[in-house]
């Protein structure tokens, strides 16, 4: 994606615009790959009665979040980590149009409208994607969808997530996974985890 980014504005920096939460991670490793890029975070804009009104921009300095503003000059890229029908993008970049953004993104659906102007993946059946950032920040549905195949030991939960690029702690993921079956978003099942009302069956695919 960042090769992409480099041919699309040979020579130039970019101000990188990550949608909170999982696009601000991918906008941070963009940048390592993009010297000279300015790393902004979007976030709604809450207006009365719960409506959204708008878009805030976030930067980030010496662990402190102030208001930010994208560089004069330098193109500005949206980026999420996924994007399937495209409405969360669409509201961004509606928000964000009189900077003329581009969309970049890890995964798309090739329905997505809009589409990314950058994608690291581009496919017809988009899955549910395991991120990394997601593992622990959303557990019931990192736990959902790797039982959704059936049940898993806390060993072999530990496993998959290894496969993914984590490295939690059998004790650490057995402490969140209990907390899950608290929550009865999951149950236990002699040495076993598995999903309420079943043990889950079909197919996952993993990023």
């Amino acid at each position: 994606m960042a090769d992409q980014i480099r041919r699309a504005h040979p020579g130039r920096s970019v101000t990188l615009v990550g949608i909170m939460q999982g696009g601000w991670v991918a906008a941070q490793s963009l940048a390592d790959l993009l010297p000279g890029s300015t790393v902004l975070a979007a976030a709604a804009r809450r207006g009365g009665e719960g409506r959204t009104d708008g878009v805030e921009l976030i930067a980030a300095a010496d662990g402190l979040l102030r208001a930010g503003e994208p560089q004069t000059g330098k193109p500005l890229i949206v980026v999420d980590e996924v994007v399937d029908s495209g409405r969360t993008a669409r509201f961004f970049l509606d928000h964000l149009s009189h900077y003329q953004p581009e969309l970049a993104c890890l995964a798309a659906s090739d329905t997505a409208a809009p589409g990314p102007h950058f994608a690291a993946w581009t496919m017809s059946d988009l899955p549910a994607l395991v991120l990394p950032w997601r593992v622990l920040r959303d557990a019931d549905q990192t736990a959902a969808c790797l039982l959704a195949a059936g049940p898993l030991t806390t060993a072999q939960f530990d496993e998959r997530l290894r496969d993914l690029g984590h490295d939690i702690g059998s004790d650490l993921l057995e402490f969140h996974l209990a907390r899950l079956a608290a929550r009865r978003r999951l149950q236990r099942e002699g040495d076993r985890w598995s999903l309420p009302g079943g043990t889950g069956t079909g197919h996952q695919r993993d990023l």
